[in-house]
């Protein structure tokens, strides 16, 4: 089978076994209608016949036969037995045999709520020696296994149509309603489950401790009750001492048959009467039922209890008559069959006896032969071995060689390694130098990013401080001009007022004298004085102010000059100009005030004059010194923010550029290293085949018992040697770690004082040295992972030279112990 099968499908399928008498696993037509009418499927199995053998297929296996049965239920669960019930006036009313437990227990549920299904009218379970699979004898003719069946269907339709007259259709049911004993068998009957008595019942409510339950919980435990009955049944577990034969068992319609053809009254109701009311009885208990009545009523005259046990006397007879001639049938055919059985007997001894004579031929003749090829296999087992051991010989030479070309090839590999590791350190140098060369142009990049700012800062203030300066030196000149003009008036004034009283005086005193002698004869001492005072005051006032004002204004930009700290060449301009301008002005400061007291009032109009145009001339000059300032300001700053441009563009560059060469060398590397980690993995399969084939020659050349080492002269000096030469190489190599270990411990001792003296210097001066300083502290690191690696490498080459003396050892003690052909 495909699957594993339930235990239904286990009992379906031992009956299907036995209509399979050719065990071909497959049963034709014929033998399906017998095994559907075996089941008592009625109606039901001629349309599974049909399903079945719809198409063109002559013979049916189990499985398809399991899935058509499921079909046809699941389309018809409950079929309504009207054929048989026609047939009831047709068919004689004799004795039937007992119903089979597999249709008369289980027709289909009535009622169905959700999962849980009601109303099977089951009848009790009865076990009788039929019901177990078994195969049929010989004695038992199938014809009359049918007709019987078919009776049997028959009567027990008829028993179904008397007790659906009371059937309660439409009856409600409650899953949760709680029922006791009386409820549960008056709920069983009322749903047509006349199989159902009250024994069965008491047993449902036995497995708990509860005299009510509920109706969902009753039914389940039913069900299982019934299950376990069947499968006691087909499994054929019956204890003898507890089962009555199948004729002790009839069923209720049978009795009741019978009492009415011996002329019985009211026959169902008598054997109500009896206490006998479930489907199925037993013939033993009802004649002792009978007995007690006829004793305790043996004063009465009632004729029914006497009809009642002749009839049951008579079916009792009859049952044992048709139990004695199968009996007597199988008897008759147990004797032709063993007959027959004898005889095949003697036929088998005969063929087993020519059988044995034939087989110990051949087997004489196949030892000569199998003689005969074990000499010849002898012969080419020798000679194999032969060439097998030159053939290892060569083998071990070839091993040998293949270990010196290995060494070369580690040889050669490590010093590769070697190389590529230096070309990786200077690299890496390069990079580590490349990196400070971009964190130098990174720190001058903010250093004059710092100084523009500072320096548009200054433009920005002396700007301000130059556009208040030029307002106040305009004020200035805007008012030295008003006072100028104010002054011209006055002194216009005045001698217009001195003309006219030196004309007065000329006329009055009537002689012509200069206006002049007239004023300095005629005039108080005190208005020269005061006129020229008060001259002098104004002009010496104006010019001092202007002048103390221009000198203040040159000492404010030679203190930004000197204040910002950083002189260019037009700052130094500007200063020797205000200097020399500063000169100027106190050197006229003092002779304007020389010189304004003895001039005249048309020589001060002159000096005034002279003076506001070497004013402007003055202001003008400085305008033309700030503007050309400014200009060489702004080319400065437009230079100076190129600069700025480039250097960032050129650190964009270096770092593009060193991004570049970090992934190329990384990429280069990690090739270098998954090449080398190929080929040593490709070194180490080869080794581990090499290893492998060694192990397969030692163990075909190796005997079966381990001999006896002989204790020879030369094996002993052989192993001596080896001994020696391991020493001695094992020394060698220890002295070479030791002085790689106090190499790698010395390298450590300077890198760390490399560390310490680019940790103290400083400055810009120590740049290269500091670059130097880091290189070698690269080379350091990258001589000290070499010579760790060297170490391990050193450990690793030790172990393996100990495990190849040991083979060495072993292999030298097989070759000379081995067995030597001729």
């Amino acid at each position: 089978m495909d699957s594993p099968m339930n235990r239904y499908e286990q009992q379906l399928y031992s009956v299907f076994k036995t209509f399979d008498i050719d065990n071909e696993e497959a049963l034709k037509r014929s033998a399906v209608l017998q095994l559907c009418d075996s089941l008592q499927l009625e109606d039901r199995g001629a349309a599974l016949v049909d399903t079945l053998f719809d198409r063109q297929s002559d013979r049916i296996t189990f499985s398809q036969f399991r899935n058509g049965l499921l079909s046809v239920l699941d389309k018809d669960p409950i079929r309504r037995q009207e054929n048989c019930s026609s047939k009831e006036s047709v068919v004689p009313k004799t004795p039937s045999p007992a119903q089979s437990d597999d249709d008369s227990r289980e027709v289909g549920a009535k009622f169905a709520f959700g999962s849980e299904r009601y109303g099977r009218r089951s009848r009790p379970h009865r076990v009788t020696a039929e019901d177990t699979p078994r195969p049929r004898v010989a004695s038992e003719s199938r014809l009359d296994s049918v007709r019987a069946r078919r009776r049997m269907r028959c009567k027990r339709s008829s028993s179904a149509m008397e007790s659906r007259e009371d059937d309660v259709t439409g009856l409600e049911l409650d899953h949760e309603q709680r029922v006791d004993r009386d409820r549960a068998l008056a709920l069983c009957r009322g749903l047509d489950m006349h199989g159902v008595d009250r024994f069965l019942v008491d047993r449902v409510f036995a497995a708990s401790d509860e005299n009510e339950v509920t109706v969902g919980e009753f039914f389940d435990r039913l069900n299982a009750s019934l299950t376990t009955s069947i499968e006691t049944s087909l499994d054929g577990g019956i204890v003898e001492g507890d089962s009555k034969s199948d004729s002790d068992i009839v069923s209720s319609d049978t009795v009741v048959e019978t009492w009415k053809r011996a002329g019985v009254r009211k026959p169902m109701g008598l054997l109500l009467e009896l206490g006998f009311g479930e489907a199925a009885l037993r013939l033993q208990s009802l004649e002792h039922v009978l007995d007690d009545e006829l004793r305790a009523n043996s004063s009465q005259t009632d004729s029914r209890l006497p009809l009642a046990a002749y009839s049951l006397s008579r079916i009792r007879l009859e049952s044992v008559g048709r139990l004695l001639e199968v009996a007597r049938g199988e008897r008759d055919k147990l004797r032709e069959d063993l007959g027959e059985a004898n005889r095949r007997a003697r036929l088998l001894a005969q063929d087993v006896d020519e059988n044995h004579d034939r087989i110990e031929a051949e087997l004489k003749s196949r030892l000569r032969q199998m003689e005969a090829r074990h000499a010849e296999a002898v012969r080419v087992a020798a000679a194999e071995a032969g060439v097998e051991r030159e053939r290892a010989a060569a083998a071990r030479v070839a091993l040998e060689e293949e270990a010196a070309r290995r060494a070369d090839t580690e040889i050669r590999l490590r010093d590769e390694i070697t190389s590529l590791q230096e070309r990786i350190e200077e690299y890496q140098e390069r990079a580590a130098a490349a990196e400070a060369r971009c964190e130098h142009a990174e720190r001058e990049q903010s250093r004059l990013q710092e100084e523009l700012r500072r320096a548009e800062e200054r433009d920005a203030e002396r700007a301000s401080r130059e556009e208040i300066a030029r307002d106040e030196l305009e004020t200035r000149l805007r008012e030295s001009r008003e006072e100028r003009a104010r002054l011209r008036d006055r002194c216009d004034e005045l001698g217009a007022a001195l003309e006219v009283a030196g004309a007065t005086r000329l006329a009055r005193e009537g002689a012509a004298r200069c206006w002049r002698d007239e004023v300095d004869a005629q005039a108080p001492d005190s208005l020269p004085d005061v006129c020229d005072l008060s001259l002098q005051s104004f002009d010496k006032k104006d010019a001092q102010e202007i002048i103390e004002k221009l000198m203040t204004f040159l000492t404010n930009i030679r203190e930004i000059s000197v204040g910002d700290g950083n002189s260019c060449a037009s700052c130094d301009h500007i200063a020797k100009t205000a200097a020399t301008f500063r000169e100027a002005l106190r050197s006229s400061r003092y002779e304007g005030a020389d010189t304004i007291g003895h001039n005249h009032v048309t020589e001060r109009d002159d000096e005034g004059a002279q003076t506001d145009l070497e004013s402007v001339q003055e202001v003008e000059a400085l305008k033309k010194t700030l503007a050309d300032l400014e200009h060489d300001h702004r080319v400065e700053k437009d230079s100076l923010t190129n600069v700025v441009k480039e250097l960032e563009t050129s650190l964009e560059q270096m770092k593009t550029e060193y991004e570049k060469c970090e992934e190329y060398w990384s990429d280069k590397l990690e090739e270098e290293r998954e090449a080398f980690a190929e080929e040593q993995r490709a070194g180490d399969e080869r080794l581990a085949d090499l290893a492998a084939r060694i192990a397969d020659y030692e163990r075909q050349f190796a005997p079966a018992p381990l001999p006896t080492i002989d204790e020879r002269d030369q094996l002993e000096l052989q192993v001596n040697q080896l001994q020696d030469e391991f020493d001695t190489y094992r020394r060698t190599h220890e002295a070479e770690l030791a002085a790689k270990s106090e190499e790698l411990r010395r390298l450590h001792r300077r890198l760390e004082a490399a560390e310490g003296a680019s940790c103290v210097c400083g400055g810009a001066a120590a740049a290269r040295w500091r670059a130097a300083v880091w290189r070698e502290a690269g080379a350091l690191r990258a001589r000290a992972g070499r010579a760790e690696r060297a170490a391990h490498r050193l450990h690793a080459r030790l172990a393996a030279a100990d495990l190849l003396v040991k083979d060495l050892y072993l292999e030298n003690c097989r070759l000379a112990h081995g067995p030597r052909l001729p």
